[in-house]
């Protein structure tokens, strides 16, 4: 069990014309707690769970596993990631027993039995046949295959798993099974894990704590209960209101219309607040709010309530509270 730091972590492909994916990205994830990190299709969560793993560059700041740097870790990796995709994340051409041999730590088991028996125990640990090692990922379901992905990258006992989207592949019927499956699998091994998702009542189900990606960047990271039921920057807002209806009831208030422009060019990212383009209540609505034009609100994060990047968050527009007794000057 490991704390998983993200130091200041940037990403960037090309030039000076290139793409900034991840933008000085701080975030920790706390030892034996689930962090779920959320945001619209292209935030650039997958590029950070790559960045992590060393999948995707890191061109500035640090990845920190227990305080190490995550590049100069020894072979066996203690940070696992399970991918979105089921059906591309297995060699259609190994057995699911030789793929979760395959990401054993070298020496870990002495002989050839003793690598069966561990990979039985890995298949049973993730609600499957251990008869099932010999068969090719073709003939498993989707769910099934998920479930071999999780026991590969247990089979590298890790100290922090990554689950990017594990669950956006399947059918909705097995969906509940996996996301049971890892919350017994994070709570039974007691992982540290980041757990990425665009499904609200996912993350919700499952993290201790809740970080909202846009554009590359955190825009609000807290208590899971408290960032979704007293969201202070507004694009969470927005993603809050946008959930499905069964799930409405996870903010109470006026929401206003939904910002339906299209997010900013990640090439050239707006100056200032990267949501002020689409933001309800930024300088499009209040023409006098000229600051979210000209300052990055992340400067002053540290000291807002859930370190959100806005000039006017939740707690800055609530009415002033008036005293029992009292009036309003």
């Amino acid at each position: 069990m490991s704390e998983l730091m993200f130091d200041a972590v940037s990403v960037r492909y090309g030039g000076r014309r290139g793409l900034t994916a991840v933008d000085q990205v701080s975030l920790t994830v706390p030892a034996g707690q689930v962090v779920g990190l959320v945001g619209e299709s292209g935030s650039g969560k997958s590029t950070l769970a790559r960045a992590a793993v060393g999948l995707a560059p890191v061109s500035a700041g640090r990845v920190l596993l227990g305080g190490a740097d995550v590049r100069g870790l020894p072979r066996r990796r203690p940070l696992q990631l399970v991918f979105q995709d089921p059906y591309s994340s297995l060699d259609p051409r190994m057995s699911i027993g030789e793929s979760i041999t395959e990401a054993m730590p070298r020496g870990a088991h002495r002989g050839s039995a003793g690598r069966r028996a561990e990979v039985a125990r890995l298949l049973e640990l993730v609600n499957l046949d251990p008869d099932r090692a010999a068969t090719l990922p073709g003939h498993l379901s989707g769910g099934q295959r998920q479930r071999v992905a999780l026991a590969r990258a247990l089979a590298g006992r890790p100290d922090v798993l990554i689950a990017d989207e594990i669950t956006s592949a399947l059918d909705v019927s097995v969906q509940g099974a996996v996301l049971n499956l890892v919350r017994s699998l994070q709570r039974r091994l007691n992982l540290s894990m980041l757990f990425i998702s665009h499904n609200l009542a996912v993350v919700r189900y499952l993290s201790d704590q809740i970080a909202v990606m846009y554009l590359g960047r955190i825009v609000e990271v807290g208590p899971a209960e408290q960032v979704l039921t007293d969201p202070q920057h507004r694009y969470t807002r927005e993603l809050l209101a946008a959930a499905p209806s069964a799930h409405s009831s996870l903010f109470d208030g006026d929401l206003g219309d939904l910002a339906d422009t299209e997010p900013a060019d990640p090439h050239h990212p707006p100056s200032g607040c990267r949501y002020h383009p689409r933001c309800p209540i930024g300088p499009l609505v209040h023409v006098d709010r000229t600051v979210c034009v000209s300052e990055d609100p992340a400067e002053g994060a540290a000291r807002r309530r859930h370190r959100a990047a806005c000039h006017f968050t939740a707690s800055d527009l609530a009415p002033t509270a008036i005293p029992r007794g009292g009036s309003a000057s």
